[in-house]
């Protein structure tokens, strides 16, 4: 079902990332993700491996459907492979705030406007963003693709972030580096 795989195509660029982690990296996923079918490969497998792989580093999932988060945990915890339930977007602050620095954080959580306030909040504090799904900010613009400086994501982040965008499968991704 092509439809399904508008829900992986973040895989390769969310593989890249977590593969030039250090072995002792904090990473944040906000929103978990399925692994779906075999060739399927959602956030929350890849986190999975990643932590799995690299013992020293420390992987949190925050996501708001309870029941979703709990089917995750159940097939994907691992000790450093943390699951973690908040009772909706707005309150991330307060659950990160024992987080001082994120090496990398991969965002996907619904609703949309979830993703520029989580963003926001921990801007400061992270290497790496690994945003699924941008398009929908970016409407109204010249392109709701190319995230350059006549884009909202370019508007917004630019001064602080190197943007690189990808599209050519869509939904696309977008990776935002501290400058």
């Amino acid at each position: 079902d092509m439809r399904m795989d508008g829900y992986y195509t973040h895989q390769e660029y969310l593989s890249k990332e977590l593969s030039l982690l250090k072995p002792d990296a904090i990473v944040l996923e906000l929103g978990v993700g399925d692994g779906g079918s075999k060739d399927a490969k959602g956030s929350s497998l890849l986190m999975y491996q990643f932590a799995k792989e690299n013992p020293k580093a420390t992987v949190y999932a925050f996501e708001s459907d309870q029941s979703w988060l709990n089917q995750m945990k159940e097939k994907y915890s691992l000790d450093n492979y943390i699951f973690t339930s908040i009772p909706d977007w707005d309150t991330i602050g307060d659950a990160l705030i024992k987080h001082d620095r994120f090496n990398l954080v991969f965002v996907d959580q619904s609703p949309w406007e979830a993703r520029s306030n989580s963003i926001d909040a921990l801007k400061s504090n992270v290497d790496v963003f690994v945003v699924h799904d941008y398009d929908y900010f970016n409407r109204g613009y010249s392109s709701r693709y190319v995230s350059d400086e006549n884009s909202w994501w370019g508007q917004t982040y630019s001064k602080d972030f190197e943007i690189e965008d990808y599209y050519s499968l869509l939904p696309p991704t977008l990776i935002m580096r501290k400058r």
